[in-house]
Parts: structure tokens; sequence; C-alpha cells
């Protein structure tokens, strides 16, 4: 899943820095390999990160809620970040893609 979702939907993404752990909806996607597919045909779109769901929904706050970056080192997250230079992680941008593309996903 990692090649699928860092380098297309990732803006933390650094193809030079070697891979630390995934970020919380990378490690779920990892763990439903049958969604695969699915993943590889998620057009990415800049100018709606999320897919068109918004960033408080309860699906996608329950993958953040267990994501390991989230206590301290998830901009996205934090509200004392400035909106405009967060972004959310690629993991969450793919579980994201895939809620709006109609997927019942058992989050």
């Amino acid at each position: 899943m990692r090649h699928l979702i860092c380098p297309r939907l990732c803006r933390y993404f650094k193809p030079d820095r070697p891979e630390e752990e995934g970020c919380g909806g990378l490690t779920w996607l990892a763990a439903h390999p049958q969604l695969e597919s699915a993943v590889a045909a998620l057009a990415p779109d800049p100018g709606a990160p999320l897919f068109g769901l918004a960033e408080d929904d309860p699906r996608l706050m329950r993958v953040c809620a267990a994501c390991p970056y989230r206590p301290d080192g998830c901009d996205f997250r934090d509200p004392g970040a400035p909106r405009d230079q967060c972004a959310p992680c690629g993991g969450l941008r793919a579980v994201a893609g895939l809620l709006a593309a109609g997927l019942h996903l058992e989050i």
C-alpha cells in the first residue's frame, strides 16, 4: 500500500528519506490488502484533499484517533496549527477517497 499511497497522496512523502512508521490511514489500509485496487484507482485532487469529505467526518476522526503521529506530530489535527499550512497525510486522504467513492469501510 505504501507505494500506492505515499508518492501520490502524501505531502509529507520524501523519496530520498528512509521510510518511517506509516501513518494511521496507511497502517489501516495495509491491513486490508483487498482494497489495493481501489486505492490504485484513486485520482488525487489537490483542490479537494479529502475528496470532498469534511475534516471532522467521524470515520476520518476514528482513523486519526488511532494514528501514532497524532499526539506529537500531526499538524492537520493540531487545533493550534495554522490551517493554511496543514495538510492531511496520504493515508487519511486514501481512506477519504475510498469513502467518497462509496466504499463501506469498517473503521
